[in-house]
């Protein structure tokens, strides 16, 4: 089971995206991304057979992401 983890810019947008996906049937979880010298970030995870509707779906709800790292 291979994870992906989308880095949102906060935890609030992190909330807010696993909510829109859990309604467009993706389990995702909110987690503390790796540090980084801005600060601490958080964001989504989720199996990487979701990834292309989990895109889609955060396309259509307007959430932006920063990144999508290797979970």
């Amino acid at each position: 089971m291979e994870l992906r983890l989308i880095v949102t810019g906060s935890q609030t947008s992190a909330i807010k995206a696993k909510r829109h996906l859990e309604k467009g049937g993706i389990i995702a979880q909110v987690v503390r991304a790796p540090k980084y010298s801005g600060g601490c970030r958080f964001g989504i995870e989720i199996l990487l057979a979701d990834l292309p509707h989990t895109i889609a779906l955060l396309g259509e709800a307007r959430i932006e992401y920063t990144e999508i790292l290797k979970a």
